[in-house]
């Protein structure tokens, strides 16, 4: 296979770093519409006294819409690394730095950039978390403690450790292309 040429890697690196700043809001973009949904059920739980099953009902429907919204985060998340991915391999084969000073080890001295603070995807599962889970301790103080509403904990566990596991593989696939890329 021929060696690309400076002008092709130069368009690659445009269309890659494009794709992935869209897939990177991609899950707000999608979530933003869940969330306010999220927080008028909740409304309506403060405001009216809904009925057990009621509740339990809408309780497992937006636990299985954040889910579904996570599952789709989670998604986008392992593209944009592999687009950062081949960046940061661009970046290494035409001599820049952008996306580069943010990996491990030293660049000519320069110093990295390093983000302060909890990163996009804990956000994530923050965001997750808050919104599946919410809606039980919002019932429980307007209707008292019912057994049903914890049905959503077991879904929203299950979901949980299946996307700290593909975070973990999906970690481990990407260093191990670094490792074979030199990046």
């Amino acid at each position: 296979m021929a060696k690309p040429s400076e002008q092709s890697l130069l368009a690659e690196y445009g269309a890659a770093n494009a794709v992935y700043l869209t897939y990177d809001g991609y899950r707000w973009q999608s979530g933003s519409f869940l969330i306010a949904g999220v927080f008028i059920y909740w409304g309506f739980l403060i405001s009216t006294t809904a009925p057990a099953p009621v509740t339990f009902v809408s309780s497992m429907l937006v636990a299985s819409l954040m889910s579904c919204w996570i599952f789709f985060a989670h998604h986008y998340r392992q593209l944009y690394l592999l687009k950062l991915l081949r960046l940061q391999e661009i970046e290494g084969l035409l001599g820049m730095e952008q996306h580069r000073r943010f990996l491990e080890g030293d660049l000519s001295g320069d110093g990295l950039y390093r983000a302060e603070g909890p990163k996009g995807h804990k956000i994530d599962i923050a965001v997750y978390l808050i919104t599946s889970l919410g809606g039980m301790p919002i019932s429980w103080l307007r209707s008292g403690f019912v057994v049903t509403d914890l049905a959503v904990v077991p879904l929203v566990s299950v979901v949980l450790g299946v996307i700290l596991v593909n975070e973990s593989r999906a970690r481990n696939k990407i260093a191990a292309w670094r490792k074979r890329v030199n990046v």
